[in-house]
Order: C-alpha cells, then sequence, then structure tokens
C-alpha cells in the first residue's frame, strides 16, 4: 500500500444503555473491564497490528478522554478527538476527517480512513485485518465508499441489510450495492436470507477521506459546511469554539441515512470473520465462556438445573441461579436487573427512566 496512507477511526461515543446497569454514563460499556481487556482495548488490539498509534483516532463523548487514554496508554493524546455533544455517527466520522491532516499529517486523496465501532466482536482477527487490507485497496482505487458486509447466519431483525449487486471487476470479492434496509420485520429478513446476496450491515466503513467528504458535500451539505469551517480552524486557537459551535447546528443524522443509502458510488466486501455487534445482553454473552447447559456467567456465581442463562456478577456477593432458562441477570453496585431475554431491546428505556431520576 505504498500509494495510499490508511488510518483507523474507532468511534468510541455513545451511552452503552442497552447494556445497563453495567453500562453507566459515568463509564459506558465501551470502557468496561471485562476480563482484563475493554471492548475499545479489543479494537484497539485488533487493529493494531496493521496500522500504527499515530494513525489511530479514537473520537468519544465529552469529558471520556481520559478513560480512552487510560485503555489506551500508547495513543498519541491530540489523537482522542471529544465532542461536545453526541450526534450520531456523520458528524462523528465527519469530524475525525475534518482533522486528520492536522493531526496526522495526512493528504485527503492520499488518505484511507477505516472505521470501527468500539463495540463489536471478531473472532477471526488475522482475517479481519486481511479484508481490511483488501476493502482499502478497492477504496482507494475505484473512489468507493465501501462497507464490510456479514453473511448472514441467520433472519436476524436486528441488523441493517446490504444488497449486493455485480462484483467490482473482481477487485477482492468487493460488489456493487444495490440498497440498504434498516432493521426489516421477520418476514423481510426471512426473505432476504433466501435470496442470498444480502449481508449484514457491520458499521464498518473504509473510504477515501476526499471520496468521503465529496460525499458530504454532495447529500449532507450542511454537515460538509461545518466541517470546512472545523478544518480552517483546525490547529489555531479557535478550533476548540468553532467545533463546539458548529455541533450545535448539526442534525443527529447516521451515516447510514445521511450519506451510504444515497450514495451511488457504493460497495459491499461481504465477509466471514466470526462477527457480532455486542448492543445487547443477548450478544454480550459472546465474551463468556458457556457450560454445558448453555449457561454463560461471569463472577461468583452458580447455575444449577438452568439452561440457557446470562448471569452477571459484578459484586463480591455470590449469586445462585435455580431452575431458570431463559434469564438475564446483571448483578452490580448501581442496580440488579432480572429479565427475560426476550426483553433485551427494551432495557434500553428503563436505562433512560433511571438517568432521568
Amino acid at each position: 500500500m505504498e500509494d495510499l496512507e490508511l488510518y483507523v477511526v474507532i468511534m468510541a461515543g455513545g451511552r452503552g444503555r442497552r447494556l445497563w446497569p453495567l453500562s453507566t454514563p459515568e463509564r459506558p460499556k465501551q470502557f468496561i473491564d471485562l476480563n482484563g481487556s475493554s471492548l475499545l482495548k479489543r479494537t484497539y488490539d485488533r487493529i493494531s497490528p496493521m496500522v500504527r498509534d499515530e494513525r489511530i483516532i479514537v473520537v468519544t463523548g465529552s469529558g471520556k478522554g481520559e478513560l480512552v487514554l487510560e485503555d489506551l496508554p500508547n495513543l498519541p493524546e491530540a489523537n482522542v478527538i471529544e465532542e461536545p455533544v453526541g450526534k450520531n455517527t456523520a458528524p462523528c466520522i465527519g469530524l475525525a476527517a475534518a482533522l486528520s491532516e492536522k493531526l496526522l499529517g495526512l493528504t485527503e486523496d492520499r488518505s484511507v480512513m477505516a472505521v470501527l465501532p468500539a463495540d463489536h466482536f471478531v473472532k477471526r482477527e488475522e482475517r479481519f485485518r486481511k479484508l481490511l487490507k483488501s476493502a482499502a485497496r478497492v477504496a482507494y482505487d475505484k473512489k468507493r465508499l465501501i462497507t464490510l458486509g456479514i453473511d448472514p447466519t441467520r433472519a436476524a431483525t436486528g441488523y441493517g441489510y446490504i444488497e449486493a449487486g455485480e462484483g467490482l471487476s473482481g477487485e477482492a470479492e468487493a460488489r456493487d450495492v444495490i440498497s440498504f434496509t434498516e432493521k426489516p420485520d421477520r418476514k423481510t429478513a426471512e426473505e432476504f436470507l433466501a435470496a442470498g446476496n444480502y449481508y449484514w450491515n457491520s458499521g464498518t466503513f473504509i473510504w477515501r477521506t476526499d471520496t468521503l467528504l465529496e460525499g458530504m458535500e454532495k447529500h449532507m451539505p450542511d454537515l460538509y459546511d461545518g466541517l470546512e469551517r472545523i478544518k480552517a480552524a483546525a490547529g489555531t486557537s479557535d478550533e476548540a469554539e468553532t467545533i463546539a459551535r458548529e455541533y450545535e447546528n448539526f442534525s443527529g443524522t447516521s451515516i447510514d441515512y445521511g450519506l451510504m443509502e444515497k450514495a451511488d458510488n457504493r460497495g459491499v466486501l461481504p465477509v466471514s470473520v466470526g462477527w457480532s455487534d455486542l448492543g445487547d445482553w443477548t450478544s454480550f454473552r459472546k465474551l463468556l465462556e458457556s457450560d454445558e447447559d448453555g449457561n454463560n456467567c461471569y463472577g461468583e456465581v452458580t447455575c444449577r438445573d438452568s439452561a440457557n442463562n446470562l448471569v452477571y456478577s459484578g459484586t463480591d456477593k455470590p449469586v445462585v441461579g435455580l431452575g431458570l432458562e431463559d434469564v438475564v441477570v446483571v448483578d452490580t453496585s448501581e442496580a440488579l436487573l432480572v429479565m427475560d431475554k426476550s426483553k433485551a431491546q427494551e432495557v434500553k428505556s428503563v436505562a433512560r427512566e433511571f438517568e432521568e431520576k
């Protein structure tokens, strides 16, 4: 890749409310230590063999920069960007792009940005890095906005789907994109799975910096104009004030809705790397070992005559499950959560209520 410069942007914002009460406003899920490593650190370790620390940018929430540096002490402090307020993924990614030349010394037409959420799980990490390099090559040569598409294993309704078209000149198995569909209903998800050319949207993106900004200029002009003003103020005494002022006017738009659903130069690289979005308690269990009855436990936990449960103890107090099935139990110093697995998506509203109290 001598003719392109790859850098990585890790999105480490968000509240992680669906992992309440383990995830809190003071220490959201991406910073929670589990078996000696946080989700943010796992993401960093996943990509550090292919890109040095000086080429890694972490975008996080206001006041969370110290938590980032606690987890990633070798990261240059300047490479940790705090958003004044969370405004979804499009402003987050745009801010990193606007500041990339100042932070990394890279020109927009030669640099390729790989965007990784901090809360994903990847089992086949070496394979993941290889595919990321392949996607970077396609993004650079073809000026495409590339998404890693996950081979679906079931008719999931919690993920967005990408409909793939023809191959892009045989480049690393990358394919054209016909459409993006946000979280479908069960019937539609089953139809997508049967069709064979639909992939889960991983939320991992790869693109040239100039291609990204050109797409924003065309499809998100208000955001683009604000980013240009931020770029002009980068490195000056007005930088922080300019970012705060522009963020007040940014709309809370996802990169999927604002750009990927509208652009005509999209691409998808289908991958199978043991991927999972650790967005709720049912997916979080992938980080925990399973016993012979399918129970995933952490801490001082005993399960008897129980099956397919997740029991997390974050205190010194023993937790015993007896005769349970398909239940989630989370015991922390903040609160005790006991729920049926089918209610995993409703935790977010409960967490919001507790924050308001």
